[in-house]
């Protein structure tokens, strides 16, 4: 009997011992992840800027299949956590590349990834080694980008010391050779000012890398390059470069003393193509040019700045800075919290799309359901019950008919929203006039339910969401908030755990290719504008208008295709380059729907974007024009601002006056050290030093058949300034208050439009303003 039981135990045991053996076998096998992670542009970054991440996995454990979720709060009142789908087999090596938008050193968390196996909806979270947040050097906003290209670092030594866009300092990143692993899109190029790219560089490296550097250029970017032998080494910028190609020839070393060789320099002689315009020229050549490229620019020199003597000459970095610092804006002051259009669009956006409509039911129809109910309530119901014998009845039947009422007239007038959820778009476009459209836009959804909703763009538009996550969300970072994935066809995105009837923005840039324009031939003559506006675009625009400085001129609607025949009064006889300022401007109630805010603060926003040159036509429709779909057979209302600069013929006559608002230019420090803060209100705030403040009139009163009359600067107490005399060469100082100058030719620039101004910082560190100018003229007919 012993013996028995003996065995019983030990088969149990064995039993047991073999089911924990088979039952741990699976539970030990495991991926066994170590993480590397960088930030930034060669591991430099701008707070509040787009920054890349590169994610470097590898596996020493069993394969692993399932998501990577890149995880990190963004700056603009936005959070969207990246979901990255990932194979990696045991002893591979995954690298990956996304970027982040406006990320900031004091938003990083203890965890910025996760690993799911599976789904990140479902999968079973895994646990990983090295490295929990990037490591990344961050700068601020006021510090320029200049990005360097180069096989050979020896090559461009020269700029090492490069200072460019007028801010207080500049680090030179680089050079990165073709190995380097670069940011993915244009969006991680965001913090890049400049990018310099060296002899057939560009050529050299994949189709997707320069399309991410044409994206960072498009928005705003400078783009440096030197002239080679064969136009191809441009890569894909080859048919946009500004100079033309006529053969070599040298310059001697006196035409390019500022860089400080004393040798001959082997360069190309050279033509400007159509649209570019010249940065410097010696003894009739031109030694460098620039064209427009979207809303940034490419520069090319007539030579390679790479090459001997440049490469080693001791001051090729100035000089090439003296080269740049002849674009337009270039030294413009740095802008402040104020300079972050993204910013002010999401913003803007939100409080005109989360605007939602309240449903309602005509009073009349009330009050007649409400009659109703107390005729069948009172003599009706007491008679029926009466006559039935059945009066007890009607403690149930009141109230239970009180109910059913409420709840139709509830479920008519909520119909829309139990069955569908509503998505109110608002978005901003901007056409270059050859049928392309780059915008941003925002989209908030009202649910119908409860729980996770996905909305998906096409690509190339991006998809992100705003908001942040709760401390009630069910995770750290943006993951509680917003997921984003890449599929085949864009983005995916999921907004997470939202309560039942809530209300949710997304966010994000897209760009038309083909979509058509305005064409309009106008002109401005005797306080009069006149001409022909054809609308080419396949959708009716409403609201046709001509921002002129702060104003708007209303011209009325045009159906596709059609043409409109224009002749209406000028508001103080000229057009003048469209300008907004903070608080000020086209405002929501001045511009489209007056119960809709949302064409009315797209215009306001585009005030962030304009350059302040030109002119610009403003029109909005009611085609979705980005294109976002929702889950759930939603209800879409969409507005569509499209602004397009454009520039009119302008026929002068008699006496005239231009507003200070346009009268506008660059702020820049007279010591390499010192940086302005220059804001929308006009408000500067300044360190101790002396600035150079050069405003111009708009280019097209810049003509010798203008006689300027009468010219008067207002000037703030605080801040010292003196304006330049220029037929004695010496800086007058100005009063506080109003100053009259007389005659006011001796301070106007004749071939630039501009005058010069000399300000010395406040010494007790308070804030100043900028002067203001009014200047008055006469036209000959």
């Amino acid at each position: 009997m012993g013996q028995l039981r003996a065995v019983k135990w030990g088969t149990a045991l064995l039993m047991f011992a073999v089911a924990v053996m088979l039952g741990a076998g699976p539970a030990a096998a495991a991926p066994e992840l170590t993480v590397k992670a960088t930030g930034g542009i060669d591991g430099k970054a701008k707070e509040g800027r787009g920054m890349p991440v590169v994610v470097e996995i590898r596996n020493e454990g069993d394969p692993f299949e399932g998501d990577l979720i890149v995880d990190f709060s963004d700056v603009y009142e936005s959070g969207t956590a990246r979901a990255v789908a990932l194979n990696i087999g045991t002893g591979e090596t995954e690298t990956v590349r996304v970027t982040v938008d406006s990320v900031n050193s004091y938003s990083f968390t203890e965890q910025q990834f996760r690993f799911f196996e599976g789904d990140w909806r479902s999968g079973r979270k895994v646990a990983y080694k090295g490295d929990r947040r990037p490591n990344v050097n961050f700068y601020y906003t006021e510090t320029s980008f200049v990005v360097a290209l180069a096989e050979s670092a020896d090559r461009l030594l020269g700029i090492r010391d490069l200072n460019f866009g007028g801010t207080p300092e500049s680090e030179v990143i680089g050079p990165l050779g073709r190995s380097a692993i670069l940011p993915a899109d244009a969006g991680g190029w965001e913090a890049a000012d400049l990018i310099i790219a060296d002899d057939g560089m560009l050529a050299g490296l994949s189709k997707n890398d320069q399309e991410a550097i044409a994206g960072r250029i498009r928005e705003g970017a400078t783009l440096l390059i030197g002239m080679t032998d064969d136009p191809a080494d441009a890569g894909m910028f080859s048919g946009a470069l500004p100079l033309e190609q006529q053969g070599r020839s040298e310059l001697p070393p006196e035409a390019l003393r500022e860089s400080g060789t004393e040798t001959a320099v082997p360069a190309f002689k050279v033509t400007l193509k159509d649209g570019a315009q010249s940065l410097g020229e010696w003894e009739g050549r031109v030694l460098a040019a620039f064209s427009e490229y979207g809303a940034g620019k490419i520069v090319q020199t007539a030579f390679s700045f790479g090459d001997e003597p440049l490469a080693s000459a001791p001051d090729t970095a100035s000089f090439i800075g003296g080269i740049l610092s002849g674009m337009p804006g270039t030294a413009a002051a740095y802008s402040g919290m104020y300079g972050d259009p993204e910013s002010d669009f999401v913003q803007l956006g939100k409080s005109a799309t989360e605007r939602f409509e309240t449903f309602r039911i005509p009073a009349a129809a009330i009050i007649l359901i409400v009659m109703l109910y107390i005729i069948l309530i009172g003599p009706v119901l007491y008679y029926v019950l009466r006559r039935r014998d059945r009066r007890e009845q009607a403690w149930w039947i009141i109230p239970a008919a009180a109910v059913l009422i409420s709840a139709g007239i509830f479920s008519y007038g909520a119909k829309d929203r139990l069955f569908h959820p509503q998505f109110r778009q608002a978005a901003l476009f901007f056409s270059d006039g050859s049928g392309t459209l780059s915008g941003v836009y925002t989209g908030s959804v009202l649910t119908n339910r409860g729980g996770d909703l996905e909305v998906a763009a096409s690509s190339p538009m991006t998809l992100s969401a705003a908001g942040r996550s709760t401390p009630f969300s069910g995770g750290s970072g943006s993951f509680g908030h917003a997921v984003a994935e890449q599929t085949t066809q864009g983005t995916l995105l999921t907004l997470r755990s939202m309560p039942f009837w809530s209300v949710r923005t997304v966010h994000g840039e897209t760009r038309i290719e083909d979509a058509g324009s305005l064409a309009g031939e106008l002109t401005v003559s005797g306080g009069r504008l006149t001409g022909t506006i054809t609308n080419g675009f396949p959708f009716r625009l409403r609201d046709v208008s001509v921002w002129s400085g702060t104003g708007l001129i209303a011209l009325g609607d045009l159906e596709a295709g059609e043409a409109m025949e224009i002749d209406v009064e000028v508001p103080g006889s000229g057009l003048y380059p469209a300008v907004s300022t903070a608080g000020s401007g086209p405002a929501g109630t001045r511009y489209g729907n007056p119960d809709d805010g949302r064409a009315g603060n797209m215009v306001q926003a585009a005030g962030s974007y304009l350059d302040g040159r030109r002119p610009v036509l403003i029109g909005h429709t009611s085609s979705p024009l980005a294109q976002v779909s929702l889950e759930g057979n939603p209800e879409y209302s969409s507005v569509s601002v499209i602004v397009q600069p454009f520039d009119p013929e302008i026929r002068m006559s008699g006496p005239f006056s231009i507003p200070s608002s346009v009268i506008s230019g660059p702020i820049s420090p007279e010591h390499p050290d010192g940086y302005a803060e220059k804001y929308p209100d006009g408000k500067l705030f300044l360190s101790p030093g002396t600035f150079l403040y050069e405003p111009s009139v708009p280019e097209t009163y810049s003509q010798p058949e203008i006689a300027w009359t009468s010219l008067s600067v207002r000037v703030s107490a605080g801040a010292g300034v003196s304006i330049l005399n220029r037929s004695s060469g010496e800086f007058e100082e100005l009063t506080a208050g109003m100053n009259a100058l007389d005659p006011a030719p001796d301070y106007f620039g004749q071939d630039d439009g501009a005058f010069r101004f000399r300000i010395e910082s406040p010494p007790d560190g308070r804030a100043a303003r900028l002067p203001e100018i009014e200047l008055e003229g006469v036209a000959s007919p």
